[in-house]
């Protein structure tokens, strides 16, 4: 999603976290290397890019991160609210530390974003917010009670906002992916990620190669495995542009027909 709104003229600021805050070990969440080395492909586009570490839970980080993206870049046209995580298990075997956990990023990291550039582009009276949710705000899927009900109310949460923000002429939507993945990049196993690969699959010990033909498998657009990335960020684009300029309020299904897959 930077590299495709720098693309499109965006400066941008990004934020990522140090620290690794999650509940389980093998959980891998991106590094500060990973915001450094995408902040430099930012700039070799010819456009500014402001790194900020930054941990979404905290309300602290999430004021000094607005401030600092707005005091840097001067202004902000567009919020995307990107931060999430979940773990996988049966609902009644999730601990209070995993549920703390995939609420606190997922949701209250949502609120906690929006919150502190809020007042800045209500003062404009302009402005563009989306959310990125999960195909699993719209439709359960096992193993995931706490990420399914995180990303529901992130939807709402959206929903809400464009209410809320739609007399100062501000769009707020959500889009709602499919399992994706960097297509250039192999993923390796951990025991986090292997227990969802075995779930997908159907045996234990799946390989990436098996899962990410299986997760293709799980939508209606089958062929290939699993979307890019890149696929994903055509539809935040959209909604950040001026052609969305009548979508507000909308949770967009990214998912090449899981949903549908599904009844709906």
């Amino acid at each position: 999603m930077a590299l495709l709104l720098a693309h499109e003229g965006a400066d941008l600021a990004l934020a990522d976290l140090r620290t690794n805050p999650t509940p389980r070990p093998g959980y891998q969440p991106a590094s500060m290397d990973d915001l450094q080395s995408t902040s430099k492909e930012v700039q070799a586009l010819g456009r500014r890019c402001h790194a900020i570490e930054a941990n979404v839970t905290r309300a602290a980080d999430c004021e000094r991160m607005a401030s600092e993206a707005i005091s840097t870049l001067g202004h902000l046209d567009i919020l995307v609210v990107n931060a999430g995580a979940a773990t996988n298990g049966p609902a009644w075997m999730i601990t209070e530390e995993e549920w703390d956990f995939v609420h606190g990023v997922n949701l209250k990291g949502v609120f906690l974003t929006t919150k502190y550039v809020i007042p800045h582009m209500i003062e404009r009276r302009a402005g563009k917010i989306v959310i990125v949710a999960s195909r699993n705000g719209l439709r359960a899927e096992r193993n995931y009670a706490h990420y399914n009900a995180a990303k529901a109310g992130a939807i709402h949460f959206a929903k809400s906002l464009a209410l809320e923000l739609g007399s100062y002429d501000i769009n707020v939507n959500a889009v709602c992916p499919t399992q994706m993945s960097d297509k250039s990049r192999r993923r390796e196993r951990t025991p986090e990620s292997g227990r969802y690969w075995d779930q997908v699959v159907g045996h234990a010990n799946a390989t990436y190669e098996e899962f990410d033909l299986a997760s293709g498998r799980d939508n209606l657009f089958e062929k290939g495995g699993q979307p890019d990335f890149k696929e994903v960020a055509e539809g935040v684009l959209w909604l950040v542009s001026e052609r969305a300029r009548l979508v507000t309020g909308l949770a967009l299904p990214m998912d090449a027909g899981w949903i549908a897959k599904r009844g709906g």
